[in-house]
């Protein structure tokens, strides 16, 4: 511990952490140290990674007892975090696409990359469906 606390103050990161000696996870296999990451700085509860030592657990699979430690990243949750504040700073819009080219028809798929292609070099954003020969929907 003493040797984590001396990085992290080497690093100027020691007041962005906090040790809970109460901290439980639910498995079993967790066989000494585990940790979890939380932001504190958004209205969003509960931690966006988690981890731990587990000894025990590749040798109760392969029969052969391998020391090991790991970590599961809530990637969605960060990703939901990360679009929040994007959004609350006016910095996210759903597309960058301002055109998308379209056909009615069969085999006008070069047609369509020629045109895109036109797009971009005017640096214009664009995109196109990727099907060969797209179905239109029967009017109902």
């Amino acid at each position: 511990m003493e040797l984590l606390f001396n990085y992290c103050n080497a690093m100027g990161c020691l007041d962005r952490i906090s040790f809970d000696f109460s901290l439980a996870r639910g498995l079993d296999y967790y066989t000494g140290l585990i940790y979890e990451c939380v932001l504190t700085d958004t209205d969003r509860l509960g931690s966006i990674a988690g981890g731990g030592r587990y000894d025990n657990l590749i040798g109760m699979f392969s029969g052969k007892q391998i020391p090991a430690i790991g970590v599961s990243i809530g990637i969605e949750r960060v990703f939901a975090i990360l679009e929040e504040r994007a959004i609350a700073k006016g910095q996210i819009r759903a597309t960058k696409t301002q055109i998308m080219v379209a056909q009615i028809g069969k085999n006008l798929t070069e047609e369509r990359f020629k045109i895109l292609g036109e797009f971009w070099a005017a640096d214009i954003a664009a995109e196109i469906l990727h099907n060969d020969n797209p179905k239109v929907p029967k009017q109902i």
